[in-house]
């Protein structure tokens, strides 16, 4: 195998790898949460500052991820 050969192995492998990660990600259970920042003298909050970010519920799902040991 020459160069060219092992750089497209590579990168059929990593492709790959990530197809399979967007696949099990796609079927993990999650939600997404917004929490808002707030004004510093009120606390009331500030709905033009939100910050979105997603939680994965099942959490097995995506420990599957890793084909090997879970620890490892």
């Amino acid at each position: 195998m020459n160069t060219m050969d092992n750089a497209k192995v590579i990168e059929t492998l990593e492709k790959q790898t990530m197809y399979n990660y967007f696949e099990k990600l796609v079927d993990a259970d999650m939600h997404r949460v917004v929490l808002f920042s707030v004004f510093p003298f009120t606390a009331a909050p500030n709905f033009s500052d939100p910050h979105a970010f997603v939680l994965v519920d099942d959490i097995s799902r995506f420990t599957a991820l890793n084909t090997g040991r879970y620890d490892n």
